[in-house]
């Protein structure tokens, strides 16, 4: 019977934990040149889509990160290689509540800077490959629908 009441209680507190956000989020890079998105996070799941027709959304679900051209949104593909920044966001996910200031993964140094109300405010991604800051706005605390983290089919999804 203790059983019971145990799981019961990690079944409950998991949900209390569980995050859904949803963020607006401008990606700087060193050059100067900037992208705008929409930020999603269900639980371990996220979606990072650019608004660009010329760029991509790219999703999180289980162990795979798969991408879909905004241009033609019935094509997806897995994505295989150079996956440590995705893994690096999917790792920090999974740590809220207890996000870190800094992350080391490999040659990827992450720093994240939270808002008061302890939200992502700032990402700090800088590596060989790649040095950018990327901003979350207007970040929202609300329940997300499953269907916004498929990729085929693809959902639009309304901020």
């Amino acid at each position: 019977m203790k059983f019971t009441y145990l799981f019961i209680l990690l079944f409950i507190s998991k949900n209390i934990l569980a995050l859904e956000l949803s963020c607006l989020f401008e990606e700087v890079h060193i050059n100067g040149d900037t992208e705008q998105g929409l930020f999603l996070v269900k639980d371990e799941k996220f979606r990072y889509q650019y608004f660009s027709k010329n760029l991509f959304t790219v999703f999180h679900k289980g162990n795979s990160f798969f991408y879909v051209e905004n241009r033609d949104k019935n094509k997806f593909f897995r994505i295989n290689e150079n996956t440590q920044i995705l893994s690096a966001i999917k790792d920090i996910i999974s740590e809220y509540p207890q996000i870190k200031s800094e992350y080391s993964f490999g040659d990827t140094y992450v720093k994240v800077e939270l808002s008061k109300s302890n939200f992502l405010k700032r990402v700090i991604v800088l590596s060989e490959q790649i040095k950018l800051s990327v901003y979350m706005n207007d970040c929202k605390e609300m329940p997300i629908k499953d269907m916004y983290f498929f990729w085929s089919p693809f959902w639009d999804y309304n901020y």
